[in-house]
C-alpha cells in the first residue's frame, strides 16, 4: 500500500470513528467495513466495529469481529474486554468471565473490565472473588457509586450483612443523600430484617428518584413484612405505573391483593401481564395461587401440573466412569473442593449447608459428563412435554432450541434443607443427587415427622406469600445418580433431616438463548 492509499484508508478510519461517536450507526459501520476491505486485520478497526455491530443489536457479528479483533492484536487488553460484554449480551457466562479475566490479567488498571468482571462474578454467585474486584476497581475510581453499591450487595448476598451496612455507612459519610446509595443500604436492612429502619432509607432515596423500581420493590417487601398491607399496595402499584414489565413487583402486588381479598384485580393483574409475557415464572406461579383462593383450583392444578411436569429420571453412568459411585464420588470432590463453596449464604435458599456459585463445566471430566447429562435430560423433556400434550403449557412457552446452563452445588449437613423456592431465571431447572446419606431422620421436635427426611417437595410456597388454599405437594425421593427436571416456575424446598454425612446434590437451570 502506497503512502498516498494508506492516508487515505486513515482518513476512511477517522470518519468511521467520527460517525460513531456521533450516533450515526449505518454510516459508521459502511465507513469501517470500506476501511477493513483495505486492511482486513486492523485490530483496532475490528474492535471498533464489533463494538457498532453490538449497539445495533447484531450480537452474532460483533461475537466474530471481537474474536478476530483478539487474534489480531492478543496484547490489547480493550478487545478482551469488549469481547466478554458482548458475550454477556448473548447470555454466555463462562467464555464473558474468561474474556474479562484475560482483559484484567492484560491490564490490572483496566477499570471497567474489573467493575464488569466483578459484577458476572458477583451474579455467578463467586462473591469472594466478586468483592475482591470490586475492591480493586474502587481502589482506582473511588467515586463509581455503582460498583459501591455492588460491593455492598456483594457482602449481603455472602450473608456478611454486618460488613455490607458498614461499606453502605462509609459511603454514605463521603457522598451524602445519594439515592444509589441509599437504595441499597435500605435493601441490607431488609435483607437482615431490619424492616423499620429499611423504610426510613428507602423512602428517602424515593424523594430523590420516585421511579426506582428495586426502592419501591423492597419497600414494598418492608411494609409488608411489617403488616402494613395497605401501604405497601400502594408503593407496589406505584412501581407497575412506573415499569408495568417488572416482574416482581407485578407478582408481589398481585399476591397482596388476593391476600387482602381483592381477588378479581388480582387475577387481572397476572393476565394481562403473562398475556404480554407468556410462562414468566414469578406471575405464573402467583396466579396459580389466586386462581386456587378463587375455587378455581382445577384450573390451578392445569398451571402446577405436577405430576406431569416434575420428571424423575435416572440417567446411568456416563461414557468414561467405572461406575455410578465413581461418577458421584468425582461430583463430589468437585463441590466439596471448589473455592466458592459458602455456608449459609444470605441471599439463597439453603439453610444449614453450604452452596457453590456456578460451576465451571469445563474444568473436570466428570462435571463435562453432567452438562452432557442435564443437556439430554433437557432436550427429552422438551419432547416429551410437546409429546403428552403440553406443548400449549407455560411450561414450553419460554421453550428455545439453545439454552446454556447454570449449574451450582449444594452440601447439607444435620439440619441442612433447602427453604421453598423457584428459579425466576431459568426455563427448565432440576437436581442432579451426588451423596445421599442411608440415615436421613427427620429433625427431633420436627412440625413434619411424617415427612420424607431430605426428600424433595414441590408446590408449597414460602411463608411470606398469603396463599389460603391447602398446598397441593408432590415428594420425590433423592438417591445417587437420580436427576429431577421441573419448569423453573415450580417452588420446591428440601424437607429437613438429620444424619451423620453430607447430602450432596447439583442444581441447575436451562436459560432460553434466543
Amino acid at each position: 500500500m502506497t503512502a498516498t492509499d494508506q492516508a487515505a484508508s486513515r482518513k476512511l478510519l477517522q470518519q468511521a470513528m467520527s460517525l460513531h461517536r456521533a450516533g450515526r450507526l449505518d454510516e459508521a459501520g459502511q465507513r469501517y467495513a470500506d476501511f477493513l476491505a483495505l486492511e482486513p486485520q486492523h485490530a483496532q478497526a475490528l474492535r471498533l466495529q464489533g463494538v457498532l455491530a453490538r449497539e445495533q443489536g447484531d450480537a452474532q457479528t460483533a461475537l466474530a469481529l471481537l474474536l478476530q479483533a483478539c487474534a489480531a492484536a492478543p496484547d490489547d487488553a480493550e478487545a478482551a474486554a469488549e469481547l466478554g460484554l458482548c458475550y454477556l449480551a448473548t447470555g454466555e457466562l463462562l467464555p464473558a468471565e474468561k474474556a474479562l479475566r484475560a482483559a484484567v490479567q492484560l491490564a490490572p488498571e483496566h477499570g471497567r473490565a474489573l467493575a464488569n468482571l466483578g459484577a458476572l462474578l458477583q451474579y455467578r454467585g463467586h462473591v469472594d472473588a466478586a468483592a475482591d474486584c470490586h475492591r480493586r476497581a474502587l481502589a482506582l475510581d473511588p467515586a463509581d457509586i455503582e460498583v459501591r453499591c455492588n460491593l455492598i450487595n456483594t457482602l449481603l448476598e455472602a450473608g456478611r450483612g454486618d460488613e455490607a451496612l458498614a461499606e453502605a455507612d462509609a459511603a454514605l459519610r463521603d457522598w451524602p443523600g445519594r439515592a444509589l446509595l441509599l437504595v441499597a443500604r435500605g435493601a441490607v436492612l431488609a435483607g437482615i430484617e431490619r424492616y423499620a429502619e429499611a423504610v426510613v432509607d428507602l423512602e428517602r432515596a424515593l424523594r430523590i428518584e420516585p421511579a426506582d423500581d428495586m426502592a419501591l420493590i423492597n419497600l414494598g417487601l418492608a411494609r409488608r413484612m411489617l403488616g402494613q398491607h395497605e401501604a405497601a399496595i400502594g408503593v407496589l402499584q406505584a412501581a407497575i405505573r412506573g415499569n408495568p414489565d417488572n416482574a416482581r413487583a407485578t407478582a408481589d402486588l398481585a399476591n397482596l391483593l388476593a391476600g387482602n381479598g381483592q381477588m378479581d384485580a388480582a387475577l387481572s393483574l397476572c393476565e394481562r401481564f403473562l398475556a404480554r409475557h407468556p410462562g414468566e415464572c414469578l406471575v405464573l406461579t402467583v396466579y396459580a395461587w389466586a386462581l386456587r383462593d378463587a375455587g378455581r383450583a382445577d384450573e390451578a392444578r392445569q398451571i402446577l401440573d405436577l405430576e406431569r411436569c416434575v420428571r424423575v429420571l435416572e440417567p446411568g453412568v456416563p461414557a468414561g466412569f467405572a461406575s455410578l459411585a465413581d461418577f458421584n464420588a468425582q461430583l463430589a470432590a468437585c463441590i466439596e473442593n471448589d473455592p466458592s463453596l459458602y455456608a449459609n449464604p444470605l441471599g439463597k435458599s439453603t439453610r444449614l449447608g453450604g452452596q457453590t456459585g456456578e460451576l465451571d463445566l469445563d474444568s473436570h471430566p466428570a462435571l463435562s459428563a453432567l452438562r452432557e447429562l442435564i443437556n439430554t435430560a433437557v432436550r427429552d423433556s422438551a419432547a416429551y412435554f410437546r409429546q403428552t400434550g403440553l406443548a400449549s403449557h407455560p411450561v414450553m412457552a419460554r421453550a428455545a432450541g439453545r439454552w446454556t446452563l447454570r449449574v451450582w452445588g449444594t452440601v447439607l449437613g444435620p439440619g441442612g434443607h433447602q427453604a421453598p423456592h423457584m428459579h425466576p431465571l431459568g426455563w427448565l431447572s432440576g437436581a442432579y443427587y451426588v451423596r445421599v446419606p442411608e440415615d436421613m431422620q427427620p429433625m427431633p421436635g420436627s412440625s413434619e415427622p411424617l415427612l420424607p427426611a431430605g426428600a424433595l417437595e414441590f408446590g408449597r410456597p414460602p411463608e411470606r406469600f398469603l396463599v389460603q388454599a391447602p398446598a397441593e405437594v408432590r415428594v420425590v425421593g433423592p438417591r445417587p445418580g437420580r436427576l429431577a427436571l421441573f419448569p423453573s416456575a415450580f417452588y420446591h424446598r428440601t424437607i429437613p433431616f438429620t444424619s451423620g454425612a453430607k447430602r450432596i446434590s447439583i442444581a441447575f437451570d436451562a436459560m432460553p438463548l434466543r
